[in-house]
């Protein structure tokens, strides 16, 4: 005897087609939580629970998610820090004044104990190190080097201005401006001024020029060619022949340059304080 197999059919008698297997939900609940809290890849959350990686995107720019911050990284010789000196070294980076960056490490109640404490700082080896390498593992970040620094000021110091201009006069709009051009104008600025009762808007276009003599004096200083000015690393203060005022910014100038020579300072201070 023959065993009769029946098919599923409708209501017409008719077979039905294979059912398919009804779609999963999206838990977008759960996959918030993973895309706010944890730095796992996008994709492997999308697989996890089983949706394409750029619906996760547009769901997180909808609802504005924001992923968590990537774990800074840092140089060896900064991580081998004890953490006040790490923070301290941290808060000079951000701030180039050591005695914001003691108090800002725990170091001193007062103002004048965070000075010595942040000039004490600078002078430890370790510090100094640790400071030097995080500039420069900045710098390789950046691509920022001497020669791209100094290249730049020189577009502005030896900028010919008549090469922003047309045969006609008219300044050139800021897509016909070559590099060099684009790089010495620190500002651009369009004005339209109603025409006439038929007459057409008149646009005045204003340029402001980035600062020559700043950069020529830049390059001068990077170059080592004004020490008359600012001093040497043997006499950092002369100062000879200027105004009070002209005094005050080269001491500063100086002492920004040299803070060894600020550690020192501080030190005489702080023995002569009662």
């Amino acid at each position: 005897m023959k065993a009769v197999v029946t098919k599923p059919s409708d209501s017409t008698g008719h077979p039905t087609k294979n059912q398919s297997t009804p779609p999963r939900s999206v838990d977008w609940v759960a996959i918030e939580r993973a895309y706010t809290t944890t730095l796992i890849a996008l994709r492997d959350i999308g697989k996890e629970h089983g949706v394409a990686h750029s619906a996760i995107v547009k769901r997180a720019q909808r609802d504005a998610w924001k992923r968590p911050e990537q774990p800074k990284r840092v140089t060896r010789k900064l991580a081998k820090l004890e953490p006040r000196k790490r923070k301290f070294v941290e808060a000079f980076l951000e701030e180039p004044n050591a005695t914001r960056a003691a108090m800002k490490a725990g170091w001193g109640g007062t103002k004048g104990s965070a000075s010595t404490a942040g000039c004490e700082a600078l002078k430890k080896p370790e510090v100094r190190e640790a400071i030097q390498a995080e500039r420069d593992r900045l710098s390789e970040k950046l691509a920022i080097t001497r020669e791209r620094v100094l290249a730049e000021y020189a577009r502005i110091a030896f900028f010919d201005m008549r090469r922003a201009y047309n045969e006609d006069g008219a300044l050139k709009r800021p897509h016909e401006l070559d590099d060099d051009a684009a790089a010495a104008i620190a500002a651009f600025e369009t004005v339209e001024i109603a025409g006439g009762q038929d007459a057409a808007p008149l646009a005045v276009r204003k340029v402001k020029w980035a600062d020559k003599r700043a950069a020529l004096d830049s390059i001068m200083k990077a170059q080592g060619w004004n020490k008359a000015d600012v001093g040497t690393a043997e006499n950092p203060l002369v100062i000879r022949g200027f105004t009070m005022t002209e005094r005050a910014v080269r001491m500063s100038r100086a002492l920004q340059a040299n803070p060894e020579l600020v550690a020192a300072l501080a030190s005489l201070v702080a023995k002569e304080e009662p």
